[in-house]
């Protein structure tokens, strides 16, 4: 018996949303969003109604906001996500971890959400880049100075894995009568020493339910995609049409075999950003008018959809069924009017085509993702 393959949807949260404008059409004022948390818990729990995968929440600073006129502020996404994990049941939790930041630091934070969510954690590493560099980024994405930035990004990945697999399984015991309660011969010390971070030491948090928390990348070119094929288990991926995702599959899965992983162990996630409404003309109206509050044309890295939930899931399927994708990341342009149409719109859409889950079947991330177990390192 052959089981129909669906697709993965998960939401990115970025503030009020992904337009820089966003802020200035949503009820919250910017006080009590940042202050209680509350746009972000009350999105990811409307997201978990509609069954979505998980949900990714940056923390580093914006780079938009450097223009007058543009939100600025972020909280600490794993506490965030911490807090979430208590509200939620199922949905898989996915913070940004910045590489510049120390690894055993990290580990541990994101071990311990991957505990309090009983393993629905996730995480994103992500090179940190001021706006001057950013400038270096987009003139030259295979040149110098991103070489130099992902090696960097590469070793911390290794790092941060090592620190998780310093326990083995079983290695949190508790036995009452002999007074022990870690078996001291299932945690080893991690040694690793690259030519751009160095980190020693156990971890203090026990493996993680899922064993390695689910790694998420975002890659544009081939020096960042060289980078997912190493250790992602979801590559995030912004291509233009059709074409472009298939190209952008082909060149990762030979960077995967280069790397010597199999074809079972990794999802393609296509990102876009959504404005979605009753008519495609609805739609295109909402966003001139957010373009009009910021100054400017909407810009992003990703691919800008505006229309109806039905249209959005004829890109879907098409991008899934002939383009190779596993999955999307949706950005809403503004936080809550577009999720509530991906919800109650394009969610019920993509069921009735047979491509989305009717209930959760797997309790961890990696479960609804279809990932393999993560084995501890030799």
């Amino acid at each position: 018996m052959t089981i129909e393959r669906r697709l993965h949807l998960a939401l990115s949260l970025d503030g009020f949303g992904a337009h820089p404008a966003a802020w200035r059409r949503t009820s919250r004022t910017p006080e009590s969003a940042f202050g209680s948390g509350d746009l972000h818990l009350d999105a990811i729990a409307r997201a978990e109604h509609g069954l979505l995968d998980f949900v990714t929440l940056d923390d580093t600073w914006p780079l938009h906001a450097e223009r007058p006129g543009r939100a600025r502020g972020r909280l600490e996404a794993a506490l965030v996500l911490a807090v979430a994990a208590a509200r939620t049941s199922r949905i898989g939790l996915v913070p940004t971890a910045l590489a510049s930041r120390l690894p055993g630091e990290v580990a541990d934070r994101i071990a311990t959400l991957d505990h309090l969510s009983a393993g629905r954690a996730g995480w994103r590493p992500r090179v940190d880049v001021t706006p001057e560099q950013l400038a270096l980024v987009l003139a030259d994405q295979g040149g110098p100075f991103v070489v130099e930035a992902f090696a960097g990004a590469d070793e911390f990945v290794q790092a941060v894995t090592g620190f998780w697999d310093s326990w083995a399984p079983g290695a949190l015991v508790g036995d009452r009568e002999s007074g022990r309660f870690a078996d001291q011969e299932l945690i080893r010390r991690t040694d690793f020493a690259g030519q751009r971070v160095r980190a020693s030491g156990s971890a203090a948090v026990p493996r993680p339910p899922q064993g390695r928390p689910v790694t998420a990348i975002l890659g544009h070119a081939t020096v960042p995609y060289r980078l997912a094929a190493r250790h992602a288990d979801v590559a995030f991926v912004t291509p233009t049409d059709r074409d472009g995702l298939i190209a952008i599959r082909e060149e990762l899965e030979g960077l995967r075999k280069e790397a010597g992983r199999t074809d079972g162990d990794g999802r393609l996630f296509a990102d876009l950003n959504v404005v979605l409404a009753g008519t495609q003309a609805a739609a295109h109206q909402r966003l001139a008018d957010l373009d009009g509050l910021d100054g400017e044309p909407f810009s992003s890295d990703a691919t800008t959809f505006a229309g109806t939930p039905a249209e959005l899931a004829d890109l879907l399927e098409d991008w899934f069924r002939e383009g190779g994708a596993d999955g999307f990341r949706l950005r809403p342009a503004l936080l809550a009017e577009d999720l509530d149409a991906v919800v109650e719109g394009l969610v019920p859409e993509l069921r009735r085509r047979g491509l989305f889950r009717t209930a959760y079947t797997a309790d961890t991330l990696r479960g609804h993702l279809g990932l393999p177990a993560a084995e501890r390192s030799a």
